[in-house]
């Protein structure tokens, strides 16, 4: 059975992105309070929707394995949250999947930029931010880990 990415649009699917989150945030195992995300876990349809976001879901033999949340960070940059691949699913390339539809997905909304932040400790997924060439950048919002690194990427 293959992956497929789909754009959250019903209850359920924005449900799923939340238990993905929740997994984030487990395989963390950083309190990601300071950004308010047990408020946001309440809110991720609002947070992550349209008309200025979306969630993106990757569904793999059945089940949802990956999540990436997409929103307004200012007028015309968009900022990545949340990328996420169960353990179980990582090898499978289903990052890039969920990249190329974040990519797709910014650009049509009209975004000019992207920002992300993530930690060091995330090596594979600051490998595949540097491969679709996102660059380093001193930081856009507060992240009390103190090696956190922020990153950019333009869009055409």
């Amino acid at each position: 059975m293959t992956t497929v990415v789909e754009m959250a649009s019903t209850q359920e699917q924005f449900s799923q992105g939340a238990l993905l989150f929740r997994a984030y945030a487990q395989f963390l195992g950083v309190d990601l309070e300071f950004q308010g995300f047990s408020s946001e876990l309440k809110n991720v349809a609002h947070m992550y929707g349209p008309p200025k976001g979306a969630l993106l879901l990757a569904k793999h033999q059945g089940s949802y394995v990956g999540v990436v949340g997409l929103r307004e960070f200012a007028p015309g940059v968009a900022e990545m949250k949340r990328m996420f691949v169960s353990e179980y699913c990582h090898g499978k390339g289903i990052g890039k999947m969920l990249m190329k539809s974040f990519l797709s997905e910014a650009s049509r909304l009209g975004y000019q930029k992207i920002y992300l932040d993530t930690i060091p400790e995330l090596q594979s997924a600051l490998q595949l931010y540097r491969s679709f060439g996102f660059e380093e950048i001193g930081p856009y919002r507060f992240n009390p880990h103190p090696e956190a690194i922020f990153l950019e990427r333009g869009l055409p």
